[in-house]
């Protein structure tokens, strides 16, 4: 629900090809489990990002700080995001726990039931409700005429999946109103480009 009018109708033309080719479509709701997915995600990707990434940099030996790093962040809303969580402003450890320990397993139960209730072998939705979206709308995008967090919403779809660890692959259905057939330019500016600059060492 929700979708961009061309990612919808993509979507549509492939349920109907599959069931040109004998694939069973089961139409069944989901189970209710936003809330359980909104108290897991943003905690322990928060937490864990926040535990990590500092003692990360101090073995890495770049010689860059955390908040060095930081403040070098050209996303607005991932530096808002990341810099909310200096201080007191950090997610609670009792919030992550409490993710891992109670709504995780919750939702992994949820999720295998639904599969067994319905028979399913796989679930179909689109990767990203939307199509990308020009460089610079970095806040917020228009979504049906409504402006919408560029991340969570690009998110949505995907976010489920990967709080309870389930396998997942994108396929291509079709193509935007950007610039297809590109590529290969693209390519090769960045080759031309890779050319100037100097090598990295590994991570």
């Amino acid at each position: 629900e929700n979708l961009e009018t061309e990612v919808e109708g993509l979507g549509r033309d492939l349920l109907k090809s599959l069931e040109e080719e004998g694939v069973t479509i089961v139409d069944a709701d989901f189970p209710d489990i936003w809330e359980l997915n909104d108290n897991t995600g943003f905690p322990v990707a928060l937490f864990e990002v926040m535990r990590e990434l500092p003692l990360y940099l101090e073995r890495a030996g770049y010689g860059i700080s955390l908040e060095e790093l930081i403040d070098g962040i050209g996303s607005p809303d991932v530096k808002g995001i990341i810099t909310g969580q200096q201080g007191d402003e950090a997610m609670p450890e009792a919030a992550y726990t409490a993710a891992m320990v109670q709504h995780r397993p919750k939702m992994q139960k949820m999720y295998a039931d639904y599969f067994a209730e319905h028979g399913l072998d796989a679930i179909i939705f689109p990767t990203t409700p939307l199509t990308t979206r020009p460089i610079g709308q970095d806040e917020t995008v228009e979504l049906n005429g409504n402006q919408e967090p560029t991340f969570p919403i690009f998110i949505r779809n995907t976010d489920l999946g990967s709080n309870i660890g389930a396998p997942g692959i994108s396929l291509p259905v079709g193509l935007g109103e950007g610039l297809p057939g590109e590529d290969e330019r693209l390519l090769s500016l960045s080759a031309t480009i890779e050319k100037i600059l100097e090598p990295l060492p590994a991570p």
